[in-house]
């Protein structure tokens, strides 16, 4: 049985996702509980919260005195753990062989250094392959569905991310004139970030629905015929699903971070990465399919 823990946010552990399909399987996800339950839905691996006290005092010197049944099965039964938590002299890697002591343990940088130039898909594979975990990312399919709505997302939790409110609203108009079923959708950032007036103006008047986590959401992207959002987290479920996605980037290279496969385009500031407000209403429209 194959471990694989992480704990970064939800765009990078959704990066990650094409590896995952080409890791071996039986795998247990050990990561936060909304993102271990969507790799089980969307790849059929086994989940396990990672915030269990258990899991996290894997990260002390000594690590837990005692651990439960299931927990102490997970690591007797594993063959093979792959950590994108850990270095290789850490408290957590040394409780991880005291707790496992005949799985190989890969341990993994989550995040590649400024200046690589590589996709983090590859730099992963890059590092797997060195340690003798040699895959080939496997895209999803592209699914479609004519008769869906264009899901719009217009959130993220980095502002530099975010196209402006004002130019999804002209969007969401411009669709709605041309006769599309537009769906737009809003998150927990945007009901932390936005004025009354503005949450009010796209509940009521657009039609926002508000949408709490990812699991929330995932069934909404399954039926849409294509999603238009920042990068983030939805946007890189939205591709992960197979779903026809539209990205709008700004600062975002996306060479190193945007989903793979035919079904994901993007459009960006004139000359490569910059201010996503360099981004026109023009550009999204013809990237949309629209004059």
């Amino acid at each position: 049985m194959h471990l694989l823990f992480h704990a970064g946010p939800l765009d990078e552990f959704l990066l990650l996702m094409p590896l995952m399909r080409a890791m071996p399987r039986p795998m247990t996800v050990v990561a936060p509980w909304q993102r271990t339950s969507l790799a089980a839905r969307m790849i059929g691996t086994t989940p396990m919260d990672i915030e269990l006290f258990e899991f996290t005092r894997l990260h002390a010197e000594g690590g837990p005195s005692r651990v439960s049944p299931a927990v102490g099965d997970l690591f007797e039964s594993a063959t093979q753990i792959i950590s994108f938590l850990s270095s290789e002299d850490d408290a957590w890697a040394k409780n991880v062989r005291r707790l496992s002591t005949d799985a190989e343990l890969i341990l993994i940088a989550p995040r590649p250094p400024a200046e690589a130039e590589e996709h983090f898909a590859d730099w992963h594979a890059k590092q797997l392959g060195v340690q003798g975990l040699s895959l080939r990312p496997i895209e999803p399919q592209p699914r479609t569905n004519p008769a869906g709505p264009i899901v719009i997302h217009p959130g993220s939790s980095a502002i530099k991310r975010c196209w402006p409110t004002e130019q999804y609203e002209a969007l969401i108009s411009t669709l709605a004139k041309q006769g599309q079923d537009i769906k737009p959708v809003i998150g927990e950032v945007e009901l932390e970030r936005w004025s009354p007036d503005r949450m009010h103006h796209w509940t009521e008047t657009l039609g926002a629905e508000v949408y709490r986590s990812a699991d929330m959401l995932m069934p909404v992207l399954q039926h849409a015929r294509l999603f238009i959002g920042n990068d983030a987290g939805p946007m890189h479920l939205a591709a992960q699903l197979g779903t026809p996605t539209l990205g709008i980037l700004g600062p975002t290279d996306p060479g190193k971070t945007a989903p793979r496969g035919e079904h994901f385009r993007c459009v960006g500031p004139p000359g490569g990465p910059g201010r996503i407000e360099d981004v026109s209403l023009a550009a999204v429209l013809e990237a949309v399919g629209l004059e």
